[in-house]
């Protein structure tokens, strides 16, 4: 009986800590990023990067 109480504590643990962040997903902001190109010299060579722009 004990270990019967045992596995469905664990079990229940495991099904709210999975279904936690799930259900948190929503709640974030949207945000629109856009990739940008960046051009710049660096001891006389262009160095070519590329940065995410969100706003």
């Amino acid at each position: 009986m004990k270990n019967l109480v045992l596995a469905s504590a664990i079990t229940l643990a495991s099904v709210v800590a999975v279904s936690a962040p799930s259900q948190a997903a929503p709640f974030h902001r949207h945000h629109d990023c856009v990739v940008k190109t960046v051009k710049h010299k660096v001891h006389g060579h262009w160095v070519i990067r590329k940065e995410r722009v969100c706003r």
